[in-house]
């Protein structure tokens, strides 16, 4: 859970926790009990919001992992391709351009489809050749399969990403509803604790105990050592 999200929850819930102490001066102050409701009610959405984003982060993350996978085994199979034809075709400056071979491979999944697009028909066209320099049929076969699993895969991702952020945007939302109610709620507190200090106490703000950039504590020096006398 991110740090400033967790922090707002924690917020709230102290602040749910002292108008519950008192509940029974709240209730009788305006719309006292429809401000601890209202206050807890964003308190869930946050958390149902926050529980929805962390399952869309790690869901993208694995699409991503698997587009990944996809954009290597594409790699690998033009390489394949291009070592075969290499060997089959060795000194013929126009067949190695066929072949794309000396040109850069594509990182990313959209090039990599496109030369793979590609290289399927030229693959079709030279197969005989392929097999007769190392290539299987079944390595043939594989090339189409590669190349439809690295499209499959890119759109999966492309979708869960779209979810993700779907995902992180609703939950910011929640986010800051809940900051502006804890506000608005706070300070319908200060008014409706007005002259009690005790209670004005429990409704301030809980110190943040995980600032950023602090450094821990050093540890306590050693009490210095002495030698008994004899």
């Amino acid at each position: 859970m991110p740090v400033k999200v967790d922090d707002v929850l924690e917020q709230a819930k102290g602040l749910g926790q002292a108008l519950d102490n008192h509940k029974a001066v709240i209730i009788t102050k305006g719309n006292g009990q429809k401000k601890i409701d209202d206050l807890n009610s964003s308190y869930q959405n946050l958390i149902k919001n926050n529980s929805s984003q962390v399952a869309a982060e790690t869901f993208m993350e694995q699409k991503t992992q698997e587009k990944n996978n996809a954009i290597q085994a594409g790699l690998g199979v033009v390489t394949q391709i291009q070592e075969a034809a290499k060997s089959a075709f060795e000194g013929d400056k126009v067949k190695e351009k066929e072949f794309r071979i000396g040109a850069d491979k594509p990182q990313s999944a959209k090039g990599l489809i496109t030369l793979l697009d590609y290289l399927t028909g030229v693959v079709q066209k030279y197969s005989d050749v392929l097999i007769a320099n190392g290539m299987t049929q079944d390595d043939i076969a594989n090339v189409s399969t590669v190349y439809a699993n690295l499209i499959a895969a890119d759109a999966v991702q492309k979708n869960a990403a779209k979810l993700r952020n779907a995902a992180t945007e609703a939950r910011d939302s929640a986010l800051a509803a809940l900051k502006t109610k804890i506000t608005a709620t706070r300070n319908f507190a200060k008014v409706a604790f007005k002259g009690d200090q005790a209670a004005l106490e429990e409704i301030k703000p809980i110190p943040n105990t995980r600032a950023k950039g602090k450094p821990p504590a050093p540890p306590a020096p050693e009490p210095p050592q002495t030698t008994p006398q004899k």
